[in-house]
């Protein structure tokens, strides 16, 4: 095992904890050498916490072991973590929440029949605990993404599934897929909105006198509750999907290969897509891209390969030119012998939580670091990025100070407003009477900064406060009477509470003063085609036509009467299930797809 502990490797990312300039480069934190071993995806919460999982070959007994390693301190050590289960258990892609939530989807074989399993940390992946899966259905989940701890989507061969308490998931209604299509990955923009893709994974000749079948026949499904159910969005491309993004809910990517696109765009929601070049590199043009993410609009990933052997990294600032990033092999500079092979590892997945920063996973269960321009450190991981290098935290030494901190009369500048103490009233509060921390006896008052017996005339007290109960919004018509809005600024005239402006993202619908600002929504302009409320009046594509206003936009949806695929229109269709329903050669086949390693079933066809 080669691990981030080595010093000639680690020295950037210990300058990185450590919150000083950290050198733009790639470095490898994680291997072991193998060629039946991979991590086949990797996730990483902040700059610290990452969780990377695979399956390794153990060298005693020669069998297929899990391999699910964590990280706390930015990949200077890992730290492996066993997960329950009955038979061959593989891990095939993880999702950290933060430094210490994360989900997990394997499948397990016992017996012959592969079956798909969720878990969940809640200690930085320590520890793993199994989630109740609906239906306990057979195949695999190939990917799952979380918005926070609650809400999480996972999809593969088995399926799609969701859940909004961490705990229970639930199957979905999914439109009826074409013979040998199957979902491979998937994103959400928010809590209602997500995209799903897939096709048919590439089958490998039984000899070599057989002719190889490419992937094909790529789809994409939309949601727009939440995961519940699924809308077949568009079909037909040329490659399978492998992996998709989004930035907001017009613009996405998707990645994959076969018999067609590598790489498409989408800027109308998923409904069409548009092919993207990739420069070839020294090894080629790449056969299949892996994975595709978005740190921020300007900032993307992707991951490719050229056949079995040739990683390629790389970046967009635009969504539409990607340009292949020729320093990626210089994470591997100072290995040698044997252990210089990792260099040449397919990539298999990729995580960007920041611009300038992220990880990468592949073959021989290799991960490496990036820290790069655009990475702008959060040295006491308390959620905010140092204003040093143009973050919003002004102490990013003290994990009590940044913008979301509450103020507290210290003579510090807790929320970073350049204001140390504010929100404190010096000339009425009787605990911070003139100074923080000034207390006035119990039977006085604190008036002009000074604790008095009494209040002034035409003021009324309200144990250790004078107040104006006609224009106190504290004390609005009585001393019990605060004035408090869901969402929305507060003031009092006459005694009386006046509803003010709404919060940012909120509407106030109904317009009635006792409910605040109840509706989240912000507008974004006239009201569009795409399902979304964009004005804000509580409708989404009001006074528009051919919209889809069947619950899976008029397309065929295999009987379901919710748009779903199963008889009942509340599980995925009858031939859900994949790779897994070929039990001799679930594990080969499905790692076939996953690694990229099909690429060699069809580069003959492709030059």
């Amino acid at each position: 095992m080669r691990a981030a502990h080595r010093s000639a490797r680690v020295a950037a990312v210990v300058v990185l904890a450590l919150g000083l300039e950290a050198r733009a480069d790639w470095h490898w934190l994680y291997y072991e050498l193998g060629s039946d071993n991979a991590l086949l995806d990797v996730s990483m919460a902040d700059e610290r916490t990452a969780c990377a999982v695979g399956v390794v070959k153990s060298p005693s007994s020669g069998n297929s072991e899990p391999r699910v390693v964590c990280t706390d301190d930015g990949g200077q050590s890992w730290r492996p973590a066993q997960v329950g289960g009955q038979g061959l258990i593989m891990p095939l892609a993880v999702d950290m929440v933060d430094g210490l939530v994360g989900y997990l989807a394997t499948f397990e074989v016992a017996g012959w029949t592969p079956q798909a399993k969720l878990y969940r940390t809640d200690d930085g992946g320590r520890t793993w605990a199994p989630q109740t899966l609906a239906e306990a259905p057979p195949g695999m989940l190939t990917d799952l993404t979380c918005l926070d701890a609650s809400h999480c989507w996972a999809v593969g061969p088995a399926g799609a599934y969701w859940t909004e308490d961490g705990a229970s998931w639930q199957a979905a209604a999914l439109p009826a897929l074409a013979e040998g299509q199957q979902l491979n990955g998937l994103y959400f923009v928010d809590a209602l909105h997500g995209f799903a893709v897939g096709g048919q994974p590439g089958v490998e000749p039984a000899d070599e006198w057989e002719e190889p079948v490419p992937p094909c026949c790529g789809f994409v499904l939309g949601s727009v509750d939440g995961g519940r159910s699924w809308q077949l969005l568009a079909d037909g491309l040329a490659g399978a999907l492998q992996r998709v993004s989004f930035t907001d809910a017009q613009h996405g990517w998707a990645g994959g290969g076969g018999a067609g696109y590598l790489l498409v765009a989408s800027a109308d929601g998923g409904e069409s897509w548009s092919p993207l070049s990739l420069p070839a590199g020294a090894g080629g043009a790449p056969t299949y891209v892996m994975d595709v993410t978005f740190a921020a609009p300007d900032a993307g990933y992707a991951v490719a390969n050229v056949g079995d052997g040739n990683p390629m990294v790389y970046t967009t600032a635009d969504g539409q030119t990607w340009q292949l990033d020729a320093t990626y092999a210089s994470a591997f500079d100072d290995l040698s012998g044997m252990d210089r092979f990792v260099a040449y590892s397919v990539l298999a997945a990729a995580s960007f939580p920041a611009r300038g920063l992220g990880m990468v996973c592949g073959k021989n269960a290799l991960v490496v670091g990036f820290t790069g321009q655009g990475f702008c450190q959060d040295t006491d991981a308390d959620g905010h990025q140092s204003a040093v290098c143009g973050g919003d935290d002004c102490d990013d030494q003290n994990p009590y100070v940044h913008p979301a901190a509450p103020e507290q009369c210290n003579h510090l500048d807790e929320n970073c407003d350049g204001v140390a103490d504010d929100g404190f009233d010096f000339t009425r509060d009787p605990r911070n009477c003139g100074e923080c921390g000034f207390n006035c006896q119990p039977a006085q008052v604190c008036w002009d900064s000074l604790c008095a017996l009494d209040c002034p005339a035409g003021l009324t007290r309200c144990e250790q406060y004078c107040a104006d109960l006609q224009t106190d919004p504290a004390r609005c018509g009585g001393c019990e009477r605060p004035c408090d809005f869901a969402h929305a600024a507060a003031s009092c005239a006459d005694g009386a509470c006046l509803l003010g402006a709404c919060e940012a993202g909120w509407v106030d619908l109904d317009e009635i003063d006792g409910t605040g600002c109840e509706y989240a929504c912000t507008p974004s302009g006239p009201e569009l085609c795409n399902g979304l409320d964009d004005d804000c009046d509580g409708q989404a594509d009001e006074g528009l036509t051919d919209c889809g206003d069947e619950p899976d936009g008029g397309l065929p949806d295999g009987g379901g009467p919710d748009g779903g695929g199963g008889g009942d229109g509340d599980g995925p269709p009858p031939s859900a299930g994949g790779c897994g329903q070929a039990p001799g050669s679930a594990l080969g086949l499905c790692l076939l797809l996953l690694l990229g390693l099909a690429a060699r079933a069809w580069r003959r066809q492709i030059g």
